[in-house]
């Protein structure tokens, strides 16, 4: 049992260094093109949600502080990237889309993300994309039973 024990920890570990590396790997291309990490998946996450974006859900999506977002939104509304209005269903909310400016940066942006990426994925068979992309699923179900186990034992 200790030995079982041992090798995932081991594992636990390496994946950890899978994580870091990934997050490190992101941070350097975000940088490389004169961006914070940050940045560049507030990006990612109004394009990818165009009309239905506001500040919070953009915070709940990448686990970011409101005013981490609060800032960076500022900052490319400054830079005539975004227009945020009102949303007609909440008040409070607005609704955060990319100009005319800030569409055609994104594309070009995501779109050199995006062969970045592929690049990558092409470099793999099909056989370990599919087992990469598995595995990590069932590692979300897994880490999600066992947070709603501890979280019941609480």
């Amino acid at each position: 049992m200790v030995s079982i024990a041992r090798s995932i920890k081991e594992d636990i570990k390496k994946y950890y260094n899978f994580w870091f590396s990934l997050n490190n790997i992101y941070d350097r291309w975000a940088k490389a093109h004169g961006l914070t990490v940050n940045t560049l998946f507030v990006f990612y996450t109004i394009h990818e949600n165009e009309g239905i974006c506001t500040q919070q859900s953009i915070s709940e999506k990448l686990l970011l502080p409101k005013q981490t977002i609060n800032s960076i939104l500022q900052t490319i509304q400054k830079n005539g990237y975004i227009q945020m209005t009102s949303d007609e269903s909440d008040k409070r909310d607005k609704l955060i889309s990319l100009t005319h400016y800030g569409k055609q940066y994104t594309e070009k942006l995501l779109g050199e993300l995006y062969s970045f990426e592929e690049d990558a994925f092409i470099s793999m068979d099909d056989q370990q994309r599919t087992d990469m992309l598995e595995g990590t699923e069932t590692l979300i179900k897994s880490l999600l039973l066992s947070y709603e186990k501890e979280c019941h034992l609480l």
